[in-house]
């Protein structure tokens, strides 16, 4: 596994055994942990690995937010090995088709607006090279109540700078998916430079 693929990994679940290697001064209690696996231009994955942590690293593996640096052997996926040495890669995700695509969304959604409540960098970008970042946002659509939703997208760099908490930009939904968000950062980014 030294060897393996590097990857990046979210960790979706984390459940400790009832094994503990080390000694008592430096316990390291072996974990289950469940993981969203992507490697470059690869699809991502569902993996599970064993595997003994430090015991004051166990706090820091928040399912669902927290990301990793994985190995994965290259003749077979489904073996992963955290990487907890080596900084978290940036991937470059597969490229998507269909109508859940940014593009094709942005063509065909319903205009709403999109209020940053949190973001941060996935260690991703798109098959165009476009960095992905994690967005929790109130989604604010007329004749409908504000609703909140978690969403990824690419953040072309002249955009970086409204990643803020509370900036209010342009967005299109999918009208028969709630979930397919996309903020238009190109409309944005125009909003912002008139003032």
């Amino acid at each position: 596994m030294k060897n393996g693929l590097l990857g990046r990994g979210v960790v979706t679940s984390v459940e400790q055994t009832n094994v503990t290697v080390g000694h008592e001064g430096d316990p390291h209690p072996v974990c289950i942990f469940g993981l969203e696996v992507t490697l470059d231009n690869t699809p991502p994955y569902e993996a599970e690995c064993r595997q003994s942590v430090p015991l004051t690293t166990v706090p820091q593996f928040v399912p669902g937010s927290t990301i990793v640096t994985v190995r994965v052997d290259p003749t077979d996926h489904t073996k992963v090995a955290l990487d907890l040495d080596t900084p978290t890669p940036t991937v470059t995700l597969a490229a998507g088709s269909g109508q859940g695509t940014a593009a094709s969304i942005l063509a065909s959604g319903v205009p709403i607006r999109a209020v940053i409540i949190q973001s941060e960098s996935l260690s991703a970008k798109n098959a165009a090279g476009v960095p992905v970042y994690a967005f929790t946002l109130t989604i604010l659509q007329d004749g409908q109540p504000p609703r909140q939703t978690q969403v990824g997208n690419p953040v072309p760099e002249d955009a970086v700078p409204l990643l803020y908490p509370g900036s209010n930009l342009p967005a299109k939904v999918l009208s028969d998916d709630p979930r397919a968000v996309v903020i238009d950062w190109v409309a944005a980014v125009a909003e912002s430079s008139k003032g």
